[in-house]
């Protein structure tokens, strides 16, 4: 029988279960005092969402259900008069579908019962015994007593447009650990893939957000303030026909310029003077005009997650960042690993190479990182680029890498490596003699939102997607395509040398051989493993210096900082992660905007596209702090899949005292650092490594440092 693995929809993904984990860490203690989520749990997973343990799971076919989500995040952005646009090619769930079960040598049951989306065909050895229109209720097949062992059952299914999804909780028919497959037109099968059954008996495609009920937090006049930036739908009383404006900032909330408005702020007449929104809004204040309101409200949305991850140190403002870096990713935490909540709500994959790594410190849910790359990759590269930006196909291959560092998915690394290696044979097409990618008239390169010359940091992400696919294929153990993107890998290294190195400027704006420093690309460099020991000091002179040109966006800077850690400037890292993280913290942010210029004064700071409150203030691709602060202040790292090994190098710098717990597919690393003295809690199926040394779980270690 085939393996098929169990996924989660909303929830955190199955995990095992350590000897310390549910107990509270030392830094989730000495963190509390920086709570801004009002959801935030460190024991349990909240809102709570019931799974029934031990029931079959439902089947769906690869990659339909995360696919068809996508879809009606699409349709809802549109129907949110959100102003975006969402280029790229996406792959749409179909509304057919066969499963089939080879029943060779079975016994036929007198009765099947099962629960489908769509209408309903049973075939038993190619003799239809059932077919019913859809329905939410049991079907109960009796099948005919002249049934004979062999053959296929196969279970044809037809929508409206959801995808179809299959569920019998009997054995030996059981989906889940029978041996179904799936097709989508009755003639190519596959495995497909499961979804644990909710307490409501929601099938998992239909299944939505939690919901917190929360009050505002204070009031000024007719602005309501929720004390932080929240996502959901407002609810009041209000005698009269009301009109809501909400806003990230006061100044938004303020405006009343319908043209200025950046999400439909419609309302749903619920009778006897009872309104709530029409969709989901992402605001901080909000206020009602058209009568006096009373018994307001915010139905908050937010998908089960237990803050598994924790930071604190002695410097209370770094502290902070990393809780309201935690709580910005948490609101685009929801179907997907999303843009922003206000603008954008949508999956992009450029930005999904910084929030998986912060979810990676946080939340420690795999799931939704796997759920982000399946939808968006799963139409290819073969009419557009992924998000239709040229670097974000290269993106995806390397957040694949990412991934599998992190958590350590062999199933779903098998299931996708066709359309890696496609993604990556696509992009070899376009590339010349030089192994450079060429970009063709129309395509758009992304890197940052900045208008600087960014051919090298293309040409370094590129070389970067090459790297990660051959440790992909090493994974898979195809070790023909290995050698493969190894060698093109390292031949398109030997040329950037040669065109884009300057021994005394470091990575050139452009492979010319005298264009100037260029920050995004030793960012690139040094974050990819391009970059090589003896040319760090240069690379540093100029992420350090101010010779070259600034990053565009948290994002970006994301990896800067980052990569400055890593070459062993730690005080410029504090600094800078202050300068940017903490002048937001400044402005009064509670969660961490799209862009952040600190010359931008008063309210040209929400300005943004060319429309004054466009500027997302809640932006997954700025939660970097969430990953980098533990990752670099500890060198707390994987250095095999899932965290199986792990470094530490704790490097604190000024700081007097810092701990942090990080989660892992086995339990959660949980490290101390005060003075000279290091404890560390390594979970059981993992090992630290440390100054040489293999600390092997499960237990704790003090060392002098």
């Amino acid at each position: 029988m085939k393996r098929i693995v169990s996924r989660v929809w909303f929830g955190v993904t199955a995990m095992a279960l350590s000897w310390q984990s549910f107990a509270q860490s030392e830094a989730h203690a000495k963190s509390r005092f920086a709570i801004i989520d009002p959801a935030y749990d460190a024991l349990a997973v909240k809102p709570s969402l019931e799974t029934r343990e031990g029931s079959a799971p439902w089947l769906y076919g690869a990659s339909e259900l995360e696919c068809w989500r996508l879809q009606v995040l699409r349709q809802r952005s549109q129907q949110a008069g959100l102003k975006v646009g969402y280029p790229g090619t996406f792959h749409s769930a179909s509304p057919r579908a066969v499963f089939r079960l080879p029943v060779g040598g079975v016994k036929p049951p007198g009765v099947i019962q099962l629960r489908a989306v769509g209408e309903v065909t049973v075939t038993w050895d190619g003799r239809e015994v059932y077919r019913a229109a859809a329905t939410e209720a049991i079907h109960r097949i009796t099948l005919p007593g002249d049934l004979k062992p062999g053959g296929d059952l196969e279970i044809a299914l037809v929508t409206g447009g959801e995808p179809p999804a299959l569920w019998i909780e009997d054995v030996p028919l059981a989906t889940g650990k029978a041996a179904w497959r799936w097709s989508a037109d009755g003639k190519e099968f596959s495995d497909p893939r499961t979804f644990p059954q909710t307490a409501g008996g929601v099938p998992p495609h239909r299944v939505e957000p939690g919901e917190i009920v929360l009050a505002p937090a204070g009031r000024d006049g007719e602005l309501h303030d929720m004390g932080r930036v929240v996502f959901g739908r407002i609810a009041f009383a209000c005698k009269g026909k009301p009109s809501l404006i909400v806003g990230e900032s006061t100044a938004e909330a303020r405006n009343g310029d319908p043209r200025h408005f950046e999400q439909s702020t419609a309302l749903r007449d619920l009778g006897n003077g009872s309104w709530i929104s029409e969709h989901p809004l992402a605001f901080r204040y909000f206020r009602v005009t058209g009568g006096e309101v009373s018994e307001v409200k915010c139905h908050a949305l937010f998908s089960p997650v237990r803050y598994r991850g924790a930071f604190a140190c002695s410097d209370e403002r770094l502290t902070r960042i990393w809780m309201n870096s935690a709580y910005t990713l948490r609101l685009c935490h929801l179907d997907f690993l999303l843009d922003g909540v206000k603008r954008d709500r949508l999956p992009w994959v450029g930005d999904l190479s910084m929030s998986l790594m912060a979810n990676a410190y946080t939340f420690g849910d795999g799931e939704i990182v796997r759920r982000s790359l399946v939808a968006l990759g799963s139409a290819g590269i073969g009419k557009t680029h992924l998000n239709g930006i040229v670097d974000y196909s290269m993106w995806w291959v390397v957040a694949q890498d990412y991934y599998q560092s992190y958590y350590g998915d062999a199933d779903h690394l098998r299931h996708e490596w066709p359309l890696i290696q496609d993604t990556l044979e696509r992009l070899a097409a376009g590339s010349d003699a030089n192994g450079f990618y060429v970009v063709k008239k129309g395509d758009w390169i992304f890197v940052d939102w900045v208008s600087q010359e960014k051919q090298t940091a293309l040409q370094i992400v590129w070389w970067w997607a090459q790297a990660s696919g051959a440790k992909l294929a090493e994974r898979v153990g195809d070790t023909k395509a290995a050698a493969r993107w190894r060698q093109r890998a390292d031949a398109l290294a030997k040329v950037l040398n040669q065109q884009a190195w300057d021994p005394n400027g470091g990575w050139r704006e452009r492979p010319d051989g005298k264009s100037g420093p260029s920050r995004h690309a030793n960012a690139y460099a040094t974050m990819s493993g391009l970059s090589t020991p003896a040319q760090q000091r240069q690379v540093l002179a100029v992420l350090a210096g101010d010779q070259a040109k600034p990053v565009g966006t948290p994002y970006v800077a994301g990896f800067e900082n980052m990569a400055i850690a890593r070459l062993g400037d730690t005080a410029t890292f504090f600094k800078r992660v202050d300068a940017c993280w903490g002048g937001m913290l400044d402005r009064g942010a509670t969660t961490f905007w799209e862009a952040w210029d600190p010359n931008q004064r008063g309210d040209d700071a929400y300005s943004f596209y060319k429309r004054p409150y466009a500027k997302s203030l809640c932006h997954a691709w700025s939660a970097g702090p969430a990953a980098f602060l533990p990752a670099e202040i500890f060198g707390l790292r994987p250095v095999a899949d899932g965290w199986q090994r792990f470094s530490v190098e704790p490097r604190l710098g000024s700081l007097k005292w810092a701990c942090a717990t990080v989660p892992t597919p086995q339990g959660e690393i949980r490290i101390s650092v005060a003075g000279s003295r290091m404890t560390l809690g390594v979970p059981a199926g993992t090992t630290a490594v440390w100054r040489g040394k293999s600390l092997a779980g499960p237990g704790h270690f003090t060392q002098s440092l």
